[in-house]
């Protein structure tokens, strides 16, 4: 196989309401501390499968906005608001927590990788895409989800979540 089969874009908008419900519907894992970035891949990860065949998934994601966004809150509470910020919620806002999650909830998951902003999105799915490609290619997996997660950290407008499958 040579070239994968690549589904179309998904994208959705959430409300914050919305979000976190439609998070904790879909994780089978407790999600007390996660904030909006970790419950749009959730969300994200569970429109995309949904009514797909169960074979072995990776996914690849990342955000532009999202892990500083949550990191610049976190700073915001102890600066401004005087407010005390646990260990654990700075560790809920690791990216990494929602390959917990993920793997939890949804069993076809296999691997979850975040991929790092590089500051222009044709290069970011250019990135996610040829990475998909190779791991396809190399039998890893039979399936590839590529995503982008923007949260709203303000509450002003919507989280925003890309999603795509790559398929042999």
């Amino acid at each position: 196989m040579n070239t994968p089969w690549i589904g179309s874009m998904h994208e959705h908008s959430f409300d914050t309401a919305t979000l976190s419900a439609l998070a904790r519907q879909h994780s089978s894992v407790p999600l007390r501390r996660a904030g909006s970035l970790i419950e749009l891949v959730i969300v994200g990860l569970a429109s995309v499968l949904d009514k797909q065949p169960d074979m072995p998934t990776a996914v690849l994601w990342g955000s532009q906005i999202g892990v500083a966004a949550v990191g610049y809150r976190l700073i915001s509470c102890i600066e401004i608001a005087r407010e005390a910020v646990f260990p654990f919620d700075f560790l809920a806002s690791q990216p990494i927590v929602a390959a917990i999650a993920l793997k939890k909830s949804f069993p076809c998951i296999e691997n979850v990788l975040y991929q790092p902003w590089p500051g222009d999105a044709a290069v970011y799915w250019q990135r996610l895409r040829t990475l998909a490609a190779a791991w396809l290619r190399a039998g890893r997996c039979a399936r590839v989800v590529c995503g982008q997660a923007e949260p709203d950290e303000s509450g002003e407008s919507e989280h925003i979540g890309r999603w795509q499958i790559l398929q042999r």
